[in-house]
């Protein structure tokens, strides 16, 4: 099932909180957001906030 297939099926009402990062094996997480989104008419996504969370420092052992 597809990310917008998903918000098709919960209707318009709902309310999605995202959390979305990048990452890497190598070199940990690099940065995460978090946001609410919302599906247009024409099917793609807005974010109408988004927000940068602080990323905790990876200890090397």
């Amino acid at each position: 099932m597809e990310l917008h297939e998903a918000f098709e099926e919960l209707g318009a009402s709902t309310k999605l909180v995202c959390v979305f990062f990048t990452a890497a094996v190598e070199t940990g997480v690099h940065v995460i957001h978090w946001g609410d989104a919302h599906l247009e008419p024409d099917r793609t996504f807005t974010w109408p906030h988004s927000e940068q969370l602080p990323v905790a420092p990876q200890w090397l052992e």
